[in-house]
């Protein structure tokens, strides 16, 4: 049984992948890394392979494959792998991040230890600007009253520890809180817009809270290019529209799911108007695949 196991997906970056992986080999409290790693090119296989048969110290369980999987399979992957090993805790992190010596993972763990606790969200601090898909979080203390009346995800990474209606994609979870959550693999086809979002409403129907703990927090290398990167704004801005549709009316009741499917219309529609084409689309198609799923 691991008491606390850092679970990382990784697609073609198998050099910044060797980068973070010290910083998480070097923090003590991490007893297990679960590692799955997918690649399209024979030297980011061998660079994968390279990079964890040399590591020391730390059990290690890792998969790695010479073609991808999605993000959605790769993520629920490593937390089958987590919980088929009786992993306590586990880290969910990307393999662009990097975690400091001085980020709270022990405070993190005394929070998680609350029975109703089931997920502690982390601080992303990105090193520069990123030009594909920037992050956008409100800092202010009414970011969490937004996110329940507007139903978009606004995010205050400054205050806490807190209650919170989500948290950012970097998080420490309970395993017993996971055990019948996992990634809606619909998530794959809209650039995992939403993915995360869909997983801490799972948490939160299992009966758990999260929290946010601005103390515990990692580096996001801006690196734009390999994972999954390579896609145009029209398609983010489509993928976006889609996944809020869908995610939308999968956890609401239907007139909450219009008014948040209109507001984030608006939202992303202000953000670019020469896609707005595309928000329609988004809509249509989020609408048709939730619908094909109520009759599957």
């Amino acid at each position: 049984m691991c008491k606390l196991a850092v679970l990382i997906t990784s697609y073609n970056r198998s050099e910044l992948f060797k980068k973070t992986l010290k910083s998480w080999l070097d923090r003590k409290e991490v007893d297990t890394l679960i590692i799955k790693a997918d690649s399209s090119k024979r030297e980011e296989y061998e660079g994968y392979k390279e990079a964890l048969e040399e590591i020391k110290g730390k059990s290690v369980i890792y998969e790695i494959s010479d073609k991808r999987s999605g993000t959605t399979t790769a993520k629920n992957r490593v937390l089958e792998m987590a919980l088929q090993n009786d992993c306590r805790f586990m880290i969910c992190a990307d393999d662009d991040h990097y975690i400091p010596t001085e980020s709270d993972v022990k405070g993190t763990l005394r929070i998680l230890l609350h029975g109703s606790i089931g997920v502690v969200g982390g601080k992303v601090i990105n090193l520069g600007n990123r030009a594909v898909d920037p992050d956008f979080f409100l800092n202010l203390p009414i970011a969490d009253s937004l996110s329940k009346a507007l139903g978009y995800i606004f995010l205050d990474v400054k205050n806490g520890p807190r209650l919170a209606e989500f948290v950012p994609a970097f998080f420490m979870i309970k395993g017993e809180a996971v055990k019948n959550v996992r990634y809606d693999e619909f998530y794959d086809s809209t650039n995992g817009f939403r993915e995360e979002s869909d997983f801490q409403q799972g948490v939160k129907k299992a009966g758990y809270k999260l929290v946010f703990n601005p103390y515990f927090y990692v580096y996001h290398i801006p690196i734009e290019e390999g994972g999954n990167r390579g896609v145009s704004l029209s398609r983010r801005i489509f993928g976006k529209s889609k996944a809020n549709t869908y995610f939308s009316f999968k956890w609401y009741s239907k007139p909450k799911a219009i008014w948040y499917v209109l507001v984030s219309s608006i939202i992303l529609i202000l953000y670019s108007p020469n896609n707005a084409l595309e928000v329609m689309k988004g809509i249509k198609d989020g609408l048709k695949e939730y619908q094909s799923r109520l009759t599957r």
